[in-house]
């Protein structure tokens, strides 16, 4: 079977030491390299980039293209991209082409019918729910939201004003990938009754994700822990919800004098939400600790000195950052919100808390800090069950499954349609 990957971001191993494994989408380099070794699959894959033209370029084996597109994606890039995409399929003529995400265009291949292959979409963020005003903003007051702003940022088209206008126009053409397509993997319940809701006769296949491998190899001990310690990620977005965390660390500060937050992951010095964030942060002074971006082997080793793991986002499908957090078997705190609650269960393998309400992340941080048996016993289970969710073996084995059922319900053989928009 020949499979085309067409993804959101690079490998890797394209630049070398320019992203490293800071880089989103390391887990897809851990996917591919177990596909290579466990199957006879012949994969191919694809990305949009600023170029001049189609790039071609061989990473451990396998055969990458670099597709042009501006980084605007306005509606001459995205149609320019879509030809573009034509032609790599031309040149591969792969049986099935696999989609990593409804983020960016590709999917259009399909609900247009450019191609005639089958066209499989995997559910990873979902724009529709993410560019609603309070999942974008948070709770945060109108005011806030213009302080988030420098001056120039507005008529430069950058900041999060613009970042939330562009989503929303996005969100329209995710709408028209969901609607157009037939064939879907996801890895929650969320996920899988928000396609359902926009196309009821799809194919659905619950297909899990794989985690890089410096989570497998580390554990989390209450011992080698460092008490009071919280560690968060993504801070550079309202979505995430630092501000709701830093309100709780203030609601501890004065109990827990030694408590401390970590947050991984890079904050702007020069966007206006950048430095709005700087200000919320100036008062804690040594409370906070920057660590700045991180690759898997230094997320892993931070996670194990952690006392607690928590994810206060209004929005989010399966974060990765909490998938590995399980893993490494530590406790984890998350908002009640998306495709979390298929990952963690109240009590037995993490702590919800209600997304927004900082005293009640404040509540269930106090119970880990003071039940030491509940820390412990949330991170054993939780490990448990992400180390079968995750198991390279039964992931592969499903998105195996879920490419030969696609090619027998799908009737085309030929592979490339005609050109339309």
């Amino acid at each position: 079977m020949k499979v085309l990957w067409l993804t959101n971001t690079f490998l890797p191993e394209r630049y070398g030491s320019v992203f490293d494994l800071r880089e989103s989408g390391g887990w897809m380099s851990t996917l591919m390299a177990a596909l290579k070794d466990q199957t006879g699959l012949e994969l191919s894959v694809a990305s949009a980039r600023p170029a001049k033209q189609i790039e071609t370029y061989i990473t451990n084996g396998i055969r990458c293209f670099v597709v042009p597109c501006g980084k605007r994606e306005n509606a001459g890039d995205q149609r320019n991209a879509l030809l573009d995409c034509c032609k790599v399929i031309d040149q591969v003529r792969p049986d099935l082409v696999h989609v990593h995400g409804t983020e960016r265009f590709y999917g259009l291949l399909g609900a247009r019918r450019l191609i005639s292959c089958p066209v499989a979409i995997s559910l990873q963020g979902l724009l529709g729910p993410c560019s609603e005003w309070y999942h974008y903003f948070g709770n945060r007051r109108l005011l806030d939201i213009i302080r988030m702003h420098r001056l120039l940022e507005i008529p430069l088209l950058r900041g999060h004003w613009y970042s939330f206008w562009d989503i929303r126009n996005k969100a329209r053409r995710e709408r028209e990938i969901i609607q157009g397509n037939r064939f879907f993997m996801g890895r929650t319940a969320w996920d899988r009754a928000y396609s359902d809701s926009l196309n009821p006769h799809a194919n659905y296949y619950p297909v899990g994700e794989l985690l890089r491998e410096p989570f497998w190899k580390k554990r989390w001990t209450l011992t080698k822990a460092r008490r009071h310690r919280i560690i968060f990620t993504n801070a550079g977005h309202p979505r995430k919800g630092p501000e709701i965390i830093l309100d709780a660390v203030s609601l501890l500060k004065q109990g827990y004098p030694s408590i401390q937050l970590c947050i991984a992951g890079g904050i702007s010095r020069r966007s206006g939400y950048g430095r709005y964030l700087r200000n919320r942060m100036a008062p804690f002074g040594d409370t906070i600790i920057e660590l700045g971006p991180l690759n898997a082997e230094e997320m892993a080793q931070e996670l194990i000195k952690s006392h607690v793991f928590v994810s206060p986002s209004f929005i989010d499908n399966s974060p990765n950052a909490v998938c590995e957090a399980q893993l490494i078997g530590m406790p984890v705190i998350s908002t009640y919100t998306g495709g979390v609650p298929s990952l963690i269960e109240e009590g037995r393998t993490g702590l919800f808390f209600p997304t927004g309400d900082a005293a009640m992340l404040a509540a269930r941080l106090t119970e880990v800090f003071n039940e030491d048996a509940l820390a412990v016993c949330l991170g054993a289970k939780s490990h448990d069950v992400a180390r079968l969710r995750h198991d390279p073996d039964a992931v592969v084995k499903q998105l195996v499954s879920a490419y030969e059922s696609v090619m027998q319900i799908h009737s085309g053989t030929s592979c490339l349609g005609k050109d339309q928009q």
